[in-house]
């Protein structure tokens, strides 16, 4: 996270309000990133992206252009021009688990290469899954009704999954016919599971296989609106175990004899699509409009239970159009993207999204197979990982994958003998405008070789085609954006939260419309032209929008923001989505930002997660966290800090490959000396520095309820796992009363 400053650190030759008069008469200011609208409301300031006067006679952006024939407004109609435009093209690609090697505790895959299906063999099978969901008992009379009368309980369709294919051809094939979507994560707890199924009253649930023995009593069994379960995932099940066992992926015939849980029979979606084929059914009627819900996503919160974001067709379509309209960070048919991330997250659900409304191929990796160093790749056949395999030319990436991105490719070249290391060092310095350390006939060998080296670097990790990097789910630290921007490919960073469809702004890092490409680092980037943003002053954090640049809160308000709020909660509806004077919902992010003289948007504080330490000064914990990442040695760290106390305290934890990832475990004492001058180095405040740190052993995994499924640290189960009587905070004397 960009670390805040000082007015005076923000002046520049001409204020922004200056600006504004001559936004359209001069060539310089007609390159900025925003324009400023008028505001009526006091203690205000109000931007839109230049696109919008531009290009679209001032209205924010809402439909994309997938066929010149037609701007659909929903998901169903984008992907189907989509299919018609790319019919030819590979849609989406997965890898079989050949072998599935059990070595004690330790499970590793070998993987077969990518068989792909087209856009037009992926549309066939999503139709014919959609009409199948219509016949399964119950769903098409729900439907009806809620065509007939409108009624607000929606009919959700939910899925537990990893990644795959099949978890977007299900996805898909709801949408298809109106059916809402919800989203469940596979490393939450039963409690959050059982939580989201009964809150949204599933009717239809899409499992992974690997998951149904293990969920079937403890979840499933305790979902009474349930009707129907779809398994899903049978390329993730091996085709031949050595040392183990694995259970084999059930026909459809198979499934439909398992026995009932509580009210719901099973099938298989290769069932649902067999059947769908031998129907008729005419799926016009089932369309959804672009004000109809398309999905109730949780959010991976960091507190308490998930709350359900409800999020319409148009929320969606509106990032396509933007994305579409600028040119910028726009997937093209000639893309490959690799799939990993979780869909059940904002971020990857919308960027496979783009992909698809652009005719991209996408290639289904995994987390345990993305990278040869990854947990389910063997040591001694380090060359068939996902990357190596697929070569993408688009990949996201979370802000934590980046970190250790970075870190891992530093640890490497470090252990890379004689000349060739020496070389190969060298150029990573140089491309990220370091001294390379090297004189004379050296320095013009490693000019001459600086382009080759780099390509074998990347090439190395299967990411020597990538375009650019997408980076998203939390905030990037300049630092990390730039090594990886120089070394590997552009980083585009984005902001935004699942209540504004996953994005808000994104850097634009290839030239469009008329902006050179934007490689500064630190901050979040143009806002989107679906998108219109304010700054709300808070005084009493030193923040106001008469600043120069101005600052504040971040207000969000457009086409791809909930005009709902979240499912079933009024009362925090109303809190966060606040209908302002003009008539429209505004989205309270309790973000602090900076709207720069660019016109570029920068995160600088954070409301939510401010603490009041003894001496009135405010420490925010997110943005400690993220400059703590860039001492060597930590790779995962948590910040606490007490009203009673005068300064912070950190807790450093194992990376989920080892100490050796960060060069091993690190002495406490040493440690908390790096990091004070590291971070009085980037300028943060002495409060702000944690005054002890303690380093555990253990590893942070979503599993243990600890991290999100994006890796953001879940803050109220990591300050009880360390709160107990001689714990790490009680060591440091920074216990939390307990309640």
């Amino acid at each position: 996270m960009p670390i805040p400053k000082g007015a005076d650190d923000y002046a520049v030759t001409a204020p922004v309000s200056n600006m504004i008069s001559n936004m359209d008469k001069t060539p310089m200011n007609r390159l900025t990133y925003a324009h400023e609208q008028a505001c009526s409301e006091p203690e205000t300031r109000h931007w839109r992206h230049p696109w919008c006067a531009d290009q679209n006679g001032g209205q924010l952006a809402k439909n994309p252009p997938v066929l010149s024939a037609g701007h659909p407004s929903t998901i169903p109609e984008c992907f189907d021009l989509a299919c018609q435009k790319y019919a030819s093209n590979a849609c989406m690609g997965t890898r079989p688990v050949n072998l599935c090697t059990f070595e004690g505790k330790k499970q590793y895959w070998t993987k077969g290469p990518y068989s792909w299906k087209t856009y037009a063999e992926v549309h066939k099978d999503v139709v014919a899954a959609a009409r199948g969901l219509l016949l399964l008992p119950g769903i098409k009379e729900m439907r009806d009704a809620k065509q007939a009368f409108r009624q607000v309980q929606e009919c959700v369709v939910a899925i537990l999954a990893d990644t795959s294919a099949d978890w977007q051809i299900s996805s898909l094939a709801a949408m298809q016919v109106g059916l809402t979507i919800t989203t469940v994560y596979t490393t939450l707890g039963q409690e959050a599971m059982l939580h989201e199924l009964n809150e949204t009253q599933a009717k239809v649930l899409f499992v992974d296989w690997a998951q149904y023995d293990v969920l079937k009593e403890s979840v499933m069994s305790k979902c009474p609106a349930l009707l129907h379960i779809v398994v899903i995932g049978s390329a993730r099940i091996p085709l031949k175990t050595v040392g183990g066992e694995t259970k084999a992926f059930p026909a459809p015939q198979e499934a439909s004899a398992l026995a009932v849980i509580g009210a719901a029979s099973t099938t298989t979606l290769e069932g649902l699509i067999a059947a769908g084929s031998a129907d008729a059914t005419d799926l016009g009627p089932y369309r959804p409009s672009e004000q109809d819900v398309a999905i109730i996503m949780y959010t991976s919160g960091s507190t308490g239970l998930p709350k359900g974001v409800v999020l319409s067709h148009l929320n969606f379509v509106s990032v396509m159009a933007s994305t579409i309209a600028t040119g910028a960070v726009t997937a093209m048919a000639t893309d490959k993207y690799i799939a990993y991330l979780p869909l059940a997250h904002i971020f990857e659900l919308v960027t496979e999204t783009a992909c698809l409304c652009q005719g991209s191929a996408i290639g289904y990796g995994h987390v345990g197979t993305l990278t040869s160093g990854s947990p389910c790749m063997h040591p001694k056949d380090p060359e068939g990982s996902d990357l190596l395999t697929l070569r993408p030319t688009l990949m996201a990436a979370v802000p934590a994958i980046l970190d250790s991105i970075k870190t891992g490719l530093n640890m490497k070249l470090s252990k890379v003998p004689g000349l060739k290391g020496e070389l190969a060092r060298r150029a990573v310095n140089k491309a990220q405008g370091l001294p390379s350390g090297a004189g004379g006939l050296a320095s013009c060998l490693l000019d001459c070789l600086q382009a080759k080296l780099l390509h074998m670097v990347r090439s190395q990790l299967g990411l020597e085609g990538l375009r650019f990097i997408l980076s998203g789910g939390a905030p990037l630290s300049a630092e990390t954006q730039e090594f990886v921007s120089a070394v590997i490919a552009p980083v585009a960073q984005g902001y935004g939260a699942t209540e504004t469809a996953s994005c808000v702004s994104v850097q634009e890092v290839v030239s469009c419309g008329g902006r050179p490409a934007d490689k500064s680092f630190g901050h979040v980037g143009a806002i989107l032209p679906c998108s219109e943003i304010k700054l709300l002053s808070v005084p009493d954090m030193g923040y106001n929008v008469t600043d120069s640049p101005p600052r504040g809160e971040f207000m969000i308000s457009g086409n791809n923001v909930s005009q709902t709020g979240y499912y079933k909660m009024p009362g925090k509806s109303a809190e966060d989505f606040v209908r302002h004077s003009d008539g429209k919902i505004w989205f309270h992010t309790g973000d602090i930002g900076v709207v720069m003289e660019t016109g570029v948007l920068k995160i600088i504080d954070r409301k939510r997660d401010l603490i009041k330490l003894t001496g009135g000064e405010y420490v925010s914990l997110g943005k400690v966290e993220a400059a703590l990442k860039q001492v060597p040695g930590i790779g995962a760290v948590v910040v606490f800090a007490l009203a009673d106390k005068d300064h912070c305290v950190a807790v450093v934890s194992q990376p989920d490959k080892g100490w050796e990832f960060v060069g091993g475990r690190p002495d406490e004492t040493a440690l908390l000396k790096s990091l004070s001058e590291k971070l009085k180095d980037m300028g943060l405040a002495e409060f702000e520095i944690p005054g002890k740190v303690k380093v555990d052993d253990t590893i942070w995994t979503p599993e243990t309820g600890l991290v999100t499924a994006s890796l953001k640290v879940q803050r109220n189960p990591l300050r009880e796992h360390y709160n107990k009587p001689a714990g790490p905070l009680d060591q440091m004397a920074y216990r939390f009363p307990d309640f």
